[in-house]
């Protein structure tokens, strides 16, 4: 199983332009006549103008029109497309989440069903096959490469150089989507929405000013995430704090690998860690933290609905990771080690 961790760099290369454009060219031969997969296409109003013209790391996209074949090429750049109303022909697959599997994601999908084009690769010739009129790869850690080829298929609106891969924060993203999508609004509105909810969490539940570390200790490695990984950034959005040393320590990237030797970089007044608590305290070094030691320790199932909600942290998924985790997050925080949050465990997640 693929760790949460790393999955999003672990692709393989795209495959070569030449295939992709004989994918292409097939797929333009098929019907026109606007079948049943026109019935998840973009569609609907669109309050933008176009053309627009989109600046991000790889140089500027052009969106000519209102799109109405869309395809979300980055990890979870599905969930921005639905917030805003309009529905992917293709997805691309992200933590063995399937689309309509997604708890978060179920009433704005209204029963479509996507097309999943890949996971760990790209899937370029079946992205090519739903001859989309524009791709959404702002969280797809996309090569200048990649970018190359896929704009080959249609206009590619890629991340902001501003940011490392994966780090774009995701109010920035949603504004680029909605300008992508014409539905800018639409995008201003949802925004407003999603931060006024994290707002009164943070308000409410007295985490602003506590030290916060998201880990990973699965498969008998650990690594610490960056503070400019969504998955962190949804915790410092609450006023936590990722420690400096963390930051330090991944540089230029999302996270950092940790030694089993060195777990006391771990400690914090909450510890948020993907693994299982009872092969986790099997090992001394974390058993012996202190974080674990006085119970300021979030546990969560790498595959669990929680832990895919803020691995997309998306418009979508932000309130459903709150509602879920505010009452472990609380009673982790208590100062009682004996608090237990009702409805832990696997299924809860």
């Amino acid at each position: 199983m693929t760790s949460i961790t790393t999955r999003p760099l672990l692709r393989r290369t795209a495959t070569s332009a030449v295939a992709v454009l004989a994918a292409a060219a097939l797929a333009a031969c098929g019907s026109d006549d606007g079948g049943s997969d026109a019935t998840t296409a973009a569609g609907g109003a669109t309050g933008g103008a176009f053309p627009v013209t989109i600046t991000h790391k790889f140089g500027r996209t052009e969106v000519p029109k209102a799109p109405q074949r869309v395809v979300a090429v980055g990890y979870n750049d599905q969930d921005f497309a639905l917030a805003l109303g309009v529905t992917p022909l293709g997805f691309r697959q992200f933590q063995g989440a399937d689309i309509a599997d997604r708890p978060w994601a179920r009433e704005a999908l209204g029963g479509a069903k996507p097309e999943v084009v890949g996971e760990t690769d790209l899937g370029v010739e079946k992205i090519a096959a739903l001859r989309p009129d524009l791709l959404l790869a702002v969280y797809s850690g996309i090569t200048s490469k990649e970018y190359g080829t896929l704009s080959e298929l249609a206009p590619t609106v890629a991340q902001s150089a501003k940011h490392v891969d994966y780090g774009e924060p995701w109010q920035e993203q949603l504004r680029t989507t909605g300008e992508a999508l014409g539905r800018e609004q639409r995008a201003a509105e949802v925004e407003k929405d999603v931060e006024a909810g994290v707002a009164k969490a943070r308000e409410a539940d007295g985490t602003a000013g506590r030290s916060v570390v998201l880990a990973s200790g699965s498969d008998g490695k650990f690594f610490a995430f960056a503070s400019a990984d969504l998955r962190s950034r949804f915790f410092t959005a609450l006023g936590m704090k990722v420690p400096g040393r963390i930051d330090r320590l991944a540089g230029k990237t999302f996270y950092a690998d940790v030694s089993e030797e060195r777990l006391d970089l771990l400690e914090a007044d909450l510890l948020v860690i993907y693994g299982d608590e009872q092969e986790l305290l099997k090992r001394p070094t974390f058993a012996r933290l202190k974080a674990v030691r006085e119970g300021r320790v979030v546990y969560l199932d790498e595959q669990g609905a929680i832990s895919q909600a803020v691995g997309f942290s998306s418009p979508l998924s932000i309130p459903y990771a709150l509602a879920k985790l505010r009452p472990r997050i609380a009673a982790a925080i208590d100062g009682d080690p004996a608090t237990k949050p009702q409805g832990t465990g696997p299924a809860f997640d």
